[in-house]
């Protein structure tokens, strides 16, 4: 079964197979050049260029095709309006889920292909489906290739979640997550305008850079983290309240059993629950920033995780195109902690991390 191609004027688009489709979910499949279509972006970019800035960061002159969203979730992982298949509600917005998700508890979706996936607690399956129009701020994009991630009805407020925006749709554009103004603003670098700064320029003079690293999957949605004088690969993942550290890299910096007895426990709930500890680490380097400190949780995943609880309150640029990540320091929140309960998702699967207390193991 073949989608559809998503129409997209100046580029050629290749017609999609469903996910999983004649190969394993653990390689790199070719993504969509572009999901939405643009005659909707015209009215968003004029009213852009009106403007010397857009949310306080991007040069109104520099930037093309703009979709600004608000985030919804307040201090937990960020959510945004949708419409999926006629229906209105929200989704979750995360980096390393590779298509489109949909929860199946929303609406009926066609059942496609059964294939194994891969989730921070192992080896699982689900199937591909389509969605047959798919609504984000002035975007929208029809047969769209997805795979199911769960069947659960979730409501935030009285919205339901329908889905999850992955990598198929965010990688097409520079991200901006503005945890402080809450929101979210996807675009790209004008081809035209002349005399503007450098990206890295545009979150300020105490922002950092740093390159995107590709995952084992060549997909580039990690960052090198130095922890304990070790590098650790960590996927920069905002579906994610908490950040995590497998056991192995955590012992290669030094994070031995004898030091994690005196950590919190926690337990996280990925379809299977994953036992662990809460660990502080105090001399973290990210990027230029020296001295940094971070809270994760070391358990026994299958990889690591830059979560909400390291990029909250901060503004987060993520320039796929580019293969840059920028954030800003963190600002002082007037927001309670309104966590809100982390996606199920093809690539990653963490719920809201719980201390256990004195819990026996």
């Amino acid at each position: 079964m073949h989608p559809s191609p998503i129409a997209c004027p100046g580029h050629n688009v290749p017609s999609f197979p469903c996910p999983g489709a004649g190969r394993s979910r653990w390689m790199v499949r070719s993504l969509m050049a572009c999901l939405f279509v643009w005659g909707w972006h015209g009215a968003a970019l004029g009213a852009a260029l009106a403007e010397d800035m857009i949310d306080g960061v991007l040069p109104a002159r520099c930037v093309a095709h703009v979709m600004t969203v608000p985030l919804m979730s307040h201090s937990g992982s960020p959510v945004v309006p949708v419409e999926v298949n006629g229906v209105s509600g929200l989704a979750y917005v995360s980096f390393t889920q590779e298509e489109v998700g949909v929860f199946l508890g929303t609406m009926d979706y066609p059942k496609g292909q059964t294939f194994p996936i891969q989730t921070i607690g192992g080896r699982s399956y689900s199937f591909s489906t389509v969605v047959r129009s798919f609504h984000l701020a002035q975007g929208v994009a029809e047969n769209v290739p997805a795979c199911v991630v769960g069947d659960t009805i979730e409501k935030i407020g009285d919205r339901p979640v329908l889905a999850i925006v992955g990598y198929s749709i965010l990688s097409n554009y520079d991200v901006l997550l503005d945890f402080v103004g809450k929101k979210m603003v996807l675009f790209r670098p004008s081809e035209t305008a002349q005399g503007c700064r450098a990206m890295s320029q545009w979150l300020g003079p105490d922002a950092v850079s740093l390159p995107l690293q590709a995952n084992e999957r060549g997909v580039r949605t990690g960052i090198e983290v130095t922890a304990g004088n070790v590098p650790l690969h960590m996927e920069v993942e905002p579906g994610s309240n908490a950040s995590v550290v497998r056991q192995k890299d955590a012992r290669a910096a030094g994070i031995t059993h004898a030091v994690l007895r005196d950590d919190p426990r926690v337990r996280t709930v990925v379809g299977r629950v994953l036992l662990g500890h809460r660990h502080h680490f105090d001399n973290v380097k990210i990027g230029e920033w020296k001295g940094q400190s971070l809270d994760v949780n070391v358990e026994k995943a299958q990889y690591n995780l830059l979560g909400m609880d390291f990029l909250r309150n901060r503004k987060v640029l993520m320039a796929f195109p580019q293969g840059m990540l920028y954030v800003t320091r963190a600002q002082a929140s007037t927001d309670g902690d309104l966590r809100v309960r982390s996606a199920l998702s093809t690539h990653l699967a963490t719920a809201t991390v719980q201390e256990t207390g004195g819990v026996s193991r």
